[in-house]
């Protein structure tokens, strides 16, 4: 079984607040987005023909948070700070909540037995921890716990 241990992750505790937007999040914490063309997204190998590849840089004041974001063939801009955020945000709170891989394969469909499932959850794992190093403590717990979800 994999487990995570979540209290490395994300402290409940702190979710006291109202809830609000992603749009007042991003604003409130300054958070910027610039995305560069890729030929490939390396975490994503079965998107359809005509997606959109990019290496995007979230930043906050001198912190930054790099990533890959694919786009299906039906989007024609470049990803804003918000879409990547929200992304980030659904990948990361469905992680927390499952608590453990079976129970996070269960809910989105994938086999416990699959090795591109294992590397997908562990995935998220990763960058869930440095999505929390990039926002901060505070920051990361107001974003999972505290901001509606697009």
């Amino acid at each position: 079984m994999i487990s995570v241990d979540l209290c490395e992750i994300v402290k409940p505790s702190r979710c006291t607040r109202t809830m609000h937007t992603l749009a007042q999040f991003i604003e409130n914490y300054g958070i910027t987005c610039s995305a560069a063309w890729a030929d490939a997204n390396p975490n994503m190998e079965d998107m359809p023909p005509g997606s959109s590849h990019y290496e995007v840089t979230l930043a906050r004041g001198r912190r930054r948070f790099r990533t890959y974001f694919s786009m299906g063939p039906a989007h024609t801009s470049e990803p804003t700070v918000r879409d990547v955020l929200s992304c980030l945000q659904s990948d990361v709170s469905g992680f927390i909540c499952a608590g453990s891989f079976e129970e996070w394969a269960s809910d989105l469909g994938f086999s416990t037995d699959s090795r591109k499932a294992e590397r997908i959850y562990k995935l998220i794992g990763k960058q869930a921890k440095v999505l929390r190093e990039f926002l901060g403590e505070e920051a990361f717990d107001e974003l999972i716990g505290e901001v509606e979800p697009d």
